[in-house]
């Protein structure tokens, strides 16, 4: 990572806080500002590619002392098959379709993100997210985005997913869905049916975010075939 060399660049370190994958355990992360740079679309993309993830306005890769559980993963588009497992995900959520963001659904999607956080993340800070920090959250960016939405023929709202547009690639900063139908798997459909769109964009790879060995929340990465996983400063497949 020798862009982590250029004086230009300032990289901070948090202070130790609480894992959120691995009770009992800290966090430590290096990050840095994005607001401080004036090509920000390029910086994410160099960064995304060495292992680091987007949230908020900042860039950051975990530096935990003794633990090196959360592993970047990529999805190879180009060589991207349907599993058995997929194909049964999108028969069961044959009624559902991901299409571009509607300003429409911008309330209803700040209720279903509420929604979801209190069923799936309720120990964490996102749910008391008020309006207005949700759209800074998820439509004030000042690097070039899309946002896609789980809909069926009616139109209503299942799941929303925010997507960072790389060079040649794409990053899922944060996706949620309804979190009552668990059974239907409406998150791993969102990525599948995400994976599906961009392939038709001749896109080199999509970025899911740290992968953490039997950690609930983040496990179901490994199971997608043509994963690629960031070790010791390259990409490689996951077997």
């Amino acid at each position: 990572m020798d862009f982590l060399k250029d004086k230009k660049l300032i990289f901070r370190r948090t202070l130790n806080f609480n894992c959120s994958y691995k009770s009992g355990r800290k966090e430590k992360r290096l990050y840095i500002n994005l607001l401080n740079s004036d090509k920000t679309n390029s910086l994410i993309s160099d960064l995304t590619k060495n292992g680091f993830r987007r949230s908020f306005d900042h860039m950051y890769i975990p530096i935990c002392e003794a633990c090196n559980l959360c592993i970047p993963s990529r999805i190879n588009l180009e060589k991207f098959k349907l599993s058995k497992s997929n194909k049964r995900n999108m028969k069961i959520n044959r009624d559902l379709e991901l299409i571009p963001a509607s300003k429409s659904f911008n309330n209803e999607r700040y209720k279903l993100f509420k929604e979801y956080c209190s069923k799936r993340h309720a120990e964490s800070k996102m749910g008391d997210m008020s309006l207005r920090e949700f759209n800074s959250f998820f439509y004030d960016h000042k690097n070039k985005t899309e946002i896609f939405d789980l809909i069926d023929s009616s139109k209503k709202l299942y799941g929303s997913i925010l997507l960072d547009v790389l060079n040649n690639g794409y990053s899922a900063v944060y996706s949620f869905f309804n979190a009552n139908l668990y059974k239907r798997g409406l998150g791993k459909n969102l990525i599948i049916q995400t994976i599906l769109k961009l392939k038709n964009k001749n896109i080199s790879h999509l970025y899911l975010g740290y992968w953490v060995k039997d950690s609930d929340k983040m496990n179901y990465k490994i199971l997608f075939n043509n994963i690629e996983l960031f070790k010791n400063g390259e990409w490689v497949k996951k077997y």
